[in-house]
């Protein structure tokens, strides 16, 4: 219960926060509505190299971490995430240049193609970014730190995302483009939390015995 109630209580939350996301981006009309869907669909896959390597690192980490093999496991993070971001990059860099290659897949509508790919634009480069993010929690769920994984995904999600989503909605002429910066912006917020707490907590002087 203390190690794996912290996990699912931050997944029902997220989940919960999509769907006030969807119902902010819903008011935007229809065409926005179903970009988002797209979009939507795109990135569970385009993040899912992300999300298996962070959860394979959390049993990988604690098999590690029980051996008290502690450099070995921080080895492991950093291939990892050089595999993760290396995945990233290349479908960051389609998106930057045509994301529409990647939108026709879902959709023949042009309207869509063309808003999916704008917010795909910005909302990609959240790729990068957890490739460091899932792939650290992973190892912080291996070192059973599951309390501190689920608050600064809370934090980044319900004080970051939605209220960013919500503000940019209000934007004159808002487009997707600019609803998409919400992600990444909320990211770096978990990365910062994680880059304090690895400093406070002195994650760095943990060596092999």
């Amino acid at each position: 219960m203390q190690i794996g109630f912290p996990l699912e209580l931050q997944s029902v939350l997220v989940n919960i926060s999509f769907l006030i996301i969807t119902i902010i981006v819903n008011q935007m009309g229809l065409i926005a509505s179903a970009s988002l869907g797209v979009v939507g669909k795109l990135m569970e896959f385009l993040m899912l190299p992300a999300i298996a390597l962070g959860s394979a690192l959390a049993s990988l980490i604690a098999l590690n971490v029980g051996a008290k093999q502690y450099k070995r496991a921080k080895q492991t993070l950093k291939y990892a995430i050089m595999i993760s971001l290396a995945f990233a990059i290349v479908v960051t860099t389609i998106c930057e240049i045509d994301g529409t290659i990647l939108t026709r897949i879902f959709t023949n509508n042009q309207d869509g193609i063309k808003n999916g790919a704008l917010y795909l634009k910005t909302y990609s480069i959240d790729c990068l970014l957890t490739s460091f993010l899932f792939c650290i929690n992973g190892y912080l769920n291996g070192y059973e730190r599951t309390v501190f994984t689920m608050v600064h995904s809370l934090v980044a999600t319900f004080v970051g995302r939605i209220p960013l989503t919500l503000l940019f909605s209000k934007i004159p002429n808002v487009t997707l483009f600019h609803m998409g910066i919400a992600a990444p912006l909320s990211t770096m917020i978990s990365l910062v939390m994680i880059f304090i707490y690895f400093k406070k907590t002195k994650f760095d002087n943990i060596k092999e015995r």
